[in-house]
């Protein structure tokens, strides 16, 4: 008892150091984040580049941890971060973000090891877990990535159908587009206004539609860059062009809620066989805990144990990688 009321107090005292450490870290005026993040979005003009590699915007402004800032400034997996960051729609700088995930990796590994005390398979234990607590933050940030450009996505028609209207009204082509933006929600607002912004600030019209389709992500986006830019190096209506573009994304769209609606049960086979397994294993733990124990208190139970858990992790992926299919 004592030596389990010790673990606790540990395990207690390491996550208040934990989110005590991160808050202090992310705990800057409110105010100056949005001073930062408007001074950011006029200086990342200057250079169209950056803008174009979607690095500006998260690199923008002071970090709250300059040392590690310069530490990832030159890696290549610090850019796809941001970028991956960006396109999620989070203001979190790379190395908060990096800072967040080592913190959590040490903290998840850590807490199994207490739970495990230290024995030779929770060592292993160990490490997956310190493994799958740095990658939850990647997991989030790509559920968020897909998530707001599937929103993107949604906004497309109507985006390239008030750029049309307002072309055929005898508007620039920029006029047209920030007139769209003024009519729009968020998340396609925001990449209408600061398209709008560089451009104003000097950047080429094409380079900053290609920064935009960078810095969302999104195929449809990429596509509707594509055709502005072949336009406006070989000519034509821009409005007709635009209307054929929308038709194409949204027959894009009935074909992929025909092909949901077509999976739909093997999708639901596929939940059900991935939460079955798990599901009866807990209810033998609750129900015949003797028999369960045996899987964590015995040797080779423990090997069977991670190797069931590898197994049906490896059966997950398989299946969605099944029911994906990209149109």
């Amino acid at each position: 008892m004592v030596i389990m009321g010790v673990e606790l107090a540990a395990a207690a005292a390491v996550f208040i150091f934990v989110s005590a450490l991160f808050l202090l870290l992310l705990a800057r005026p409110s105010t100056a984040r949005a001073v930062e993040r408007r001074l950011g979005m006029m200086n990342r003009a200057a250079p169209v580049q950056a803008a174009i590699e979607g690095s500006g915007f998260l690199r923008s402004g002071a970090s709250s941890l300059p040392a590690f800032s310069r530490m990832l400034a030159k890696s290549s997996w610090a850019d796809k971060a941001t970028l991956d960051l960006q396109r999620a729609g989070l203001a979190l700088k790379v190395s908060e973000y990096f800072l967040l995930r080592g913190l959590l990796a040490v903290l998840v590994g850590f807490l199994v090891l207490l739970l495990t005390h230290g024995s030779g398979i929770g060592f292993f234990l160990t490490i997956g877990a310190a493994v799958v607590g740095f990658m939850i933050p990647s997991w989030y940030v790509a559920h968020l990535r897909s998530r707001r450009i599937n929103t993107i996505n949604g906004q497309l028609v109507e985006t390239l159908q008030l750029i049309s209207n307002s072309l055929r009204s005898g508007f620039a082509f920029t006029q047209a587009v920030e007139m769209a933006a003024k009519q729009l929600q968020p998340p396609i607002q925001d990449e209408l206004t600061r398209f709008i912004q560089e451009n104003a600030l000097g950047a080429k019209t094409d380079e900053a539609l290609e920064a935009m389709a960078d810095r969302t992500g999104s195929y449809d986006v990429e596509m509707m860059v594509t055709t502005i830019v072949v336009q406006r190096t070989t000519g034509g209506n821009l409005s007709e062009i635009l209307d054929i573009v929308a038709e194409t994304i949204r027959e894009r769209e009935r074909l992929q809620g025909e092909i949901k609606a077509l999976t739909a049960s093997q999708r639901l086979t596929g939940l059900v066989l991935s939460v079955y397994p798990l599901g009866l294993g807990l209810l033998f733990v609750i129900v015949a805990p003797s028999l369960m124990k045996v899987l964590w208190q015995d040797p080779a139970g423990r090997i069977l144990l991670v190797t069931a858990l590898i197994l049906q992790g490896l059966g997950i992926l398989a299946i969605n990688r099944i029911l994906r299919l990209d149109v």
